[in-house]
């Protein structure tokens, strides 16, 4: 525990800095977010990076973690849970006809199109992944800890089985694991 007065520091990392006390912060090898294809191969345009994550942000990262997953269903869950998120968690929002307008409000904007393509992929994501639909939705889309979903411990084997199985599918179906072929850059 830190002194009174000052920051709490884990290694040379500001927990401020990552966001709250509980978050386990950890330098770990990420994907550069201004890596440049077109200059593939230069020393100052690497694929990967050093950087902080949080160890403790979702279940996807502790079974990373574990390594009880591959790069390719990280990428899986982490599209997924991108495509949730642009739906807005629970789906599009309905019309509130109840609700006057108000002088100077125009009226609420429709769908976006990146609202409207992300539940057409969220279906497609639906067919695939079956019965496994609604565990990738608690633990890929809400965030959840599988120990959450279930008190027995082999319910939580089968929940984790379960995600595994929809993470390769999703791996597949999004063009990350291709079976032994090339793998598709995200």
């Amino acid at each position: 525990m830190a002194r009174r007065g000052r920051k709490a520091k884990l290694g040379g990392i500001d927990l401020a800095a990552v966001g709250h006390s509980q978050a386990k912060p950890e330098l770990s090898e990420i994907d550069n977010p201004l890596y440049n294809r077109a200059h593939d191969g230069e020393t100052w345009n690497p694929k990967k990076i050093m950087g902080v994550k949080n160890m403790k942000e979702s279940a996807l990262v502790v079974l990373e973690q574990r390594r009880l997953i591959d790069e390719a269903q990280v990428k899986a869950g982490e599209r997924f849970r991108r495509i949730w998120e642009a739906l807005g968690g629970a789906g599009a929002g309905s019309f509130d006809y109840s609700r006057e307008p108000v002088d100077g409000g125009g009226p609420r904007s429709a769908l976006s199109d990146r609202q409207i393509q992300a539940g057409i992929d969220l279906a497609d994501c639906r067919r695939v992944l079956g019965i496994g639909y609604d565990v990738m939705v608690k633990v890929a889309g809400e965030g959840r800890a599988v120990a959450d979903l279930a008190q027995s411990k082999n319910l939580q084997r089968a929940y984790v089985e379960m995600l595994k199985q929809g993470l390769t599918a999703l791996a597949v179906h999004f063009g990350y694991e291709n079976r032994g072929k090339l793998r598709k850059i995200a």
